[in-house]
């Protein structure tokens, strides 16, 4: 896979955590909030160790 195309699709994982995140936060559901919060931040932390590392 190329390098360009990983980190799109880890970008468009991220945006589509915070947005289900806005939209359950938007509707009063915590839980669901933080389960996709939480899901962002993984990715987004996730993706950063692979790019230090050459990996991405």
């Amino acid at each position: 896979m190329p390098d360009a195309f990983s980190r799109v699709i880890a970008f468009l994982a991220v945006v589509t955590a915070l947005l289900f995140a806005g939209l359950h936060f938007h509707q009063g559901h915590i839980i669901a909030t933080l389960y996709f919060m939480t899901g962002a931040v993984l990715v987004t932390a996730v993706t950063s160790m692979n790019v230090r590392r050459g990996l991405i």
